[in-house]
């Protein structure tokens, strides 16, 4: 079997209404199919979920999955993945469906602060080391907003993201059960970590 290219160094750019195709499989695969399983609910008969997800990231400005949120990396004129992020509000009141309520509930922990919604990478250019410069880009990213503490979630069953990020030097602040969907992982929990952002020189 031939060696995987090297794509080094990936860049980053602002996701555009073109990107959108790769973005909804990328917010997919970042929520481990609970994106899909969400835009199912909302789909009409013989609509597909993922036509309903194009046209939230595409179209809709207000939706924290807009593709102004999002930005590519980009390998060799490849996407390779995006990461994506916003700042959470201050609590709603509303509990939403009972897979999301979890979620919910350690967002409103988070409330103010830049959160790392997604953040995925195609699997054939995994293990290049590009999770880290995905990272790297959200902290840019978080600081040009003007907040200096990252937060992002994680399932525990997703060990290598665990990994990672613990590497990075996100802390648990706190984690909630996952509650399983059609498709989805079966057990685990869903872990809030945050990290402080060094203020640059």
């Amino acid at each position: 079997m031939p060696p995987a290219p090297d794509f080094r160094p990936i860049a980053f750019r602002p996701a555009t209404p073109n990107d959108c195709p790769h973005l909804v499989l990328l917010a997919d695969m970042a929520t481990r199919r609970l994106t899909s399983f969400l835009w199912e609910q909302a789909a009409s008969a013989g609509q597909s979920a993922f036509e309903v997800g194009r046209d939230i990231i595409r179209n809709d400005e207000s939706h924290f999955t807009h593709f102004r949120n999002w930005r590519v990396a980009e390998g060799r004129d490849q996407v390779v993945g995006a990461v994506s992020g916003y700042v959470i509000p201050d609590p709603s009141g509303v509990p939403g469906m009972d897979v999301v309520k979890p979620l919910n509930e350690l967002k409103a922990m988070a409330a103010g602060t830049w959160y790392m919604s997604a953040a995925a990478i195609y699997p054939e250019f995994q293990d290049h080391g590009f999770g880290k410069s995905l990272l790297a880009e959200a902290e840019n990213m978080a600081r040009a907003a003007g907040h200096d503490r990252l937060t992002l979630m994680v399932g525990s069953f997703n060990t290598r993201a665990y990994g990672l990020y613990r590497k990075a030097g996100f802390a648990e602040w706190d984690r909630r059960p996952f509650s399983p969907f059609p498709g989805s992982d079966e057990t685990g929990e869903w872990i809030l970590m945050g990290k402080d952002l060094p203020r640059e020189s």
